[in-house]
């Protein structure tokens, strides 16, 4: 039978342990690794999300005013001329949005005027990033006016 003996316990020094537990120096770093990518990603959320609700005010608005001009025409060709005038006017003006991604659609049955626009913002570079996800790209709102008359 052969016999081994069994190393002798060695005395473990726990003072470098110790030091190493309060050294504070990367502690920073550390944090900061855990931290950012939760703030960049709430941060580009808050971007993405204000984007698409300036979207979609901004359409929601020009459907509105759209609708609203379109009451002045006497005729079913001046209101829906109208309408298509106040939405390009919209939209030149504010600057921001591109009309050639808009699609305008003006219903008159000589009782009520709807104008019925949607726009296509999957192009947009906020909103197309995909770190945060977002409601619909493609924007659609209406809005509807009756025609008034004795």
């Amino acid at each position: 039978m052969i016999r081994r003996s069994l190393p002798a316990r060695r005395h473990i020094d726990h003072t470098g342990f110790r030091s190493l537990l309060s050294d504070r120096r990367g502690v920073a770093l550390i944090e900061m690794a855990i931290t950012l990518p939760v703030l960049l990603t709430l941060l580009f959320g808050i971007m993405a999300y204000g984007q698409w609700f300036f979207v979609s005010h901004t359409v929601q608005q020009t459907a509105n005013d759209a609708a609203r001009a379109a009451i002045s025409g006497l005729t079913k060709n001046e209101r829906y001329a109208t309408a298509l005038k106040t939405v390009n006017v919209n939209f030149v003006r504010g600057g921001m949005l591109d009309a050639s991604k808009l699609t305008v659609v003006v219903e008159d049955d000589g009782t009520m005027i709807v104008v019925r626009l949607s726009y296509d913002a999957a192009q947009d570079p906020v909103l197309s990033t995909g770190l945060v996800p977002v409601p619909s790209t493609t924007i659609r709102r209406s809005a509807a006016v009756l025609l008034g008359g004795v």
